[in-house]
């Protein structure tokens, strides 16, 4: 099968996450299994034109992208209308069997879909309600509400046209967890039978082996994501600087806004905080490793749809302690591979970490469901699998 997958970052971009990083998996994985899958992302750091990485063909599309969403760019340069150029030439040279859109990204395809024919299916991450709750709930600072209003007009015009449109001119919408389908529901009102959920999957990875060495009255905490306000990973520093966190550490991966403050907690910490800075994809699984770290956590006040560093924890052995917000309960089980806690609530996270700390048993049992939940349901084989059946559905 050709198919032709729509993004607009890639892991090409130095700033790329989860999307990006799931994107990649889950196109290496059908090429894997013998599809030609071309990618098309704007060009925004490289040079090149095209690059073919492990089987995936990378198509960078020139086109302009604001500094801020709610800034437009004309229309002759907008990613909607180059991507659609793109592909129109592309597709005019060999036919294309299948669309892929992660969010709104096939938007200007969508729109012209009865020129092309061709199946599309959306990739729904999160929503846009979700994405400005998020916005006003992390950050009510005076620059942070500045940035909510620039948003603001942006926000809404994808909530009344954009996310409905790239919703309802799909074939069907692939929801990454049971919270985005029941959002998406709710703000576009599509039919419940086009929303298909298939949580997000990776390779798995690590020795099964491995020694568990959770001790009485210590406990690593480990922490990989983004380094802003709304991840929370700030409280829990403070925390454990300041000796509110008894007989825990912290090792922390990742970049962004606070990392020079995290790093100013790190250096008079005694010990206590170790920065990693940001790592490449292959060397973070690495330090998932319960002979190393015995609880991750996850602190973010962020409405996220299926957060890929749960799953990574999980097949790493790792027991997690996470805010219970959007597509978290998808993949945390709560007194079984980890804790939830409700949002916002530090004490009731400090006492679930207490708890471990007091318990290695519980830390390493925890630790091993986990490992055994992931390989049962978040395997990169289940979740291509099921994009697969879903392909077979709407080629018919």
């Amino acid at each position: 099968m050709r198919i032709a997958v729509f993004i607009k970052s890639s892991t090409f971009s130095k700033s790329y996450g989860g999307l990006e990083t799931q994107n990649k998996l889950l196109c290496e994985g059908l090429a894997s299994r013998g599809h030609t899958v071309v990618v098309f992302t704007p060009n925004i750091e490289l040079e090149a034109r095209e690059v073919r990485e492990s089987g995936v063909l990378y198509k960078f599309v020139e086109c302009k992208v604001a500094s801020y969403s709610s800034v437009t760019v004309p229309k002759k340069d907008s990613w909607p209308l180059k991507s659609l150029e793109e592909f129109r030439i592309a597709n005019s040279k060999e036919k294309f069997d299948l669309i892929i859109g992660q969010s709104s990204a096939a938007i200007g395809v969508i729109k012209s879909r009865v020129e092309f024919g061709v199946p599309i299916i959306s990739i729904s991450h999160g929503t846009k309600m979700g994405e400005m709750q998020t916005k006003i709930q992390s950050d009510v600072s005076l620059k942070g509400i500045a940035r909510t209003l620039l948003d603001l007009p942006h926000a809404l015009k994808n909530f009344f046209t954009v996310q409905r449109e790239f919703v309802h001119g799909s074939n069907l919408v692939i929801a990454v967890s049971s919270y985005v389908k029941k959002a998406l529901i709710d703000e576009t009102f599509v039919d419940e039978q086009k929303v298909r959920v298939v949580n997000n999957g990776i390779q798995p990875f690590g020795d099964v082996n491995k020694e568990y060495s959770a001790e009485k009255g210590n406990l690593r905490l480990l922490y990989v994501g983004q380094l802003i306000k709304s991840k929370g990973i700030l409280r829990i520093a403070d925390m454990v600087a300041h000796g509110m966190l008894e007989g825990m550490s912290l090792d922390i991966v990742g970049a962004g806004d606070l990392y020079e403050s995290l790093d100013h907690l790190a250096k008079n910490s005694g010990g206590k905080i170790n920065m990693h800075g940001k790592l490449p994809y292959e060397d973070v699984l690495k330090i998932y490793d319960p002979r190393r770290f015995d609880v991750f956590v996850f602190p973010t006040s962020r409405i996220e749809g299926f957060p890929m560093v749960l799953i990574e924890a999980m097949f790493g052995g790792l027991p997690i302690v996470a805010f219970g917000l959007g597509g978290v309960p998808d993949a945390v089980f709560d007194n079984e591979t980890g804790f939830l806690v409700k949002a916002g609530d530090f004490r009731a996270f400090k006492a679930n970490l207490e708890e471990l700390r007091n318990h290695p048993e519980l830390v390493k049992k925890m630790g091993a469901n986990a490992r055994n939940k992931a390989v049962e349901r978040f395997s990169l084989d289940k979740m291509l699998d099921s994009y697969e059946e879903i392909f077979e559905e709407v080629m018919k």
